[in-house]
């Protein structure tokens, strides 16, 4: 019997869109998030699914007490949490002796070691590498450390001092046997962060990487966080969208970031991405909302394959 074209044709869409959306549940698998003490403080239950990795963000006028008690509130609600470790913020050993054994005397087992983003050195660490190499990390018990990765370049450092930071990384995860991987700035060209994979891959990178990215939110308030990050690819993108006031209030959502990024993993068996993590710039219920609801594969691909609307 003769099949009409339209029923071959949408068959074939069919079929297209089904593996679009397994790539992308795939990579949605293990999503992590950002929060801050003061967000979960306003905040009556953490909206998550348990075991979510929640990284705290240490703001420069944070104190280390509020970060403990979130950190001890996350693992209360069953979630993993990652708070920050920012090495130029810090004023002495001391300061990070503390800090760290706070944290672990609540059952934290994880962190994100950075340089931090203070103007001038506060104390004895210049980079996260220095607070790495105190050894406080497997003496707590840590067993899982992140690092920054930067798709887009850093404001704070070159990238021949990237290259080496990286490299310095990649041997003292194999020095110290401990589990380390790069958690990235938030971009918005999945191009340009799957072309930077593969060049530090090619480099010598072996650490997996968790791309950051944001989850929903205005386009104003996007352009406002890339301003303020230094993020300058991502600045020139949004400033492209933003051609008038109007477009500044669009919601703008990461639907097809989340499937370029998918068809490349997919596509490349040596990609070293291991998932995504969300930045809630569009507040952090709306953002868990939403990572959740792709993961749980709640979503409708849309007739081109090139990005998706949520369903529930």
């Amino acid at each position: 019997m003769a099949v009409a074209f339209r029923d071959l044709f949408g068959r074939r869409d069919a079929a297209r869109h089904q593996g679009i959306a397994a790539q992308v549940t795939s990579l949605m698998q293990g999503w992590s998030i950002e929060i801050t003490a003061k967000q979960a403080a306003k905040l009556e239950r953490i909206p998550l699914p348990r075991g979510t990795r929640v990284n705290i963000a240490f703001l420069p006028d944070e104190q280390p007490s509020a970060i403990e008690q979130t950190a001890a509130r996350l693992v209360y609600e069953r979630m993993v949490p990652v708070p920050h470790v920012p090495a130029r913020t810090l004023p002495s050993h001391e300061a990070l002796d503390s800090y760290l054994r706070g944290l672990a005397a609540v059952g934290v087992r994880e962190a994100l070691v950075i340089g931090g983003g203070a103007a001038t050195q506060q104390g004895p660490f210049a980079s996260s590498m220095d607070v790495l190499r105190t050894g406080l990390f497997q003496e707590l018990g840590f067993t899982r450390i992140a690092v920054a990765g930067h798709p887009e370049g850093s404001p704070d450092i070159d990238a021949h001092g990237l290259a080496g930071a990286l490299a310095d990384k990649n041997a003292w995860a194999i020095e110290t046997g401990m589990n380390v991987e790069i958690m990235t700035q938030f971009c918005f060209d999945a191009a340009q962060v799957v072309k930077w994979e593969e060049a530090i891959r090619l480099a010598g990178n072996r650490l997996p990487i968790r791309i950051g990215l944001p989850g929903p939110a205005s386009i104003k308030s996007l352009l406002r966080y890339a301003q303020m990050c230094g993020v300058g690819n991502s600045l020139s993108f949004l400033s492209k969208r933003a051609g008038n006031v109007l477009q500044l209030v669009t919601a703008a959502e990461p639907d097809g970031f989340i499937v370029d990024m998918s068809k490349a993993v997919g596509s490349d068996g040596d990609n070293l991405v291991a998932g995504l993590h969300f930045y809630p710039f569009g507040g952090f219920e709306k953002t868990a909302h939403y990572a959740a609801a792709v993961a749980e594969g709640r979503f409708q691909v849309e007739s081109d394959g090139q990005g998706f609307t949520v369903t529930a």
